[in-house]
């Protein structure tokens, strides 16, 4: 077992579980037919161009924000080593 908080998963549980849904929601037949049209227009792109860029930008969001909580909580450990110049 591991060490890691059991906030820690839940809350990586949520973003895993937010970000497959986003995923679903962009490609599950009945949901993309429906966004599947030319019309309306928005910002001159089709319908479905602008289902796809959104769907994209709310995953984007959902993993910053996991990062960013992960990070702040201490959860993510990275040490960086530079080495130096022979």
């Amino acid at each position: 077992m591991s060490a890691k908080p059991i906030h820690s998963r839940r809350r990586t549980a949520l973003f895993i579980t937010l970000i497959l849904a986003t995923t679903f929601l962009t490609t599950f037949p009945p949901i993309f037919l429906w966004a599947n049209t030319i019309e309306p227009r928005v910002f001159g792109l089709p319908f479905a161009m602008i289902w796809h860029i959104g769907l994209a930008l709310v995953g984007a969001v959902f993993f910053a924000s996991w990062y960013l909580l992960e990070s702040r909580s201490g959860a993510i450990d990275m040490n960086v080593e530079i080495e130096e110049a022979r």
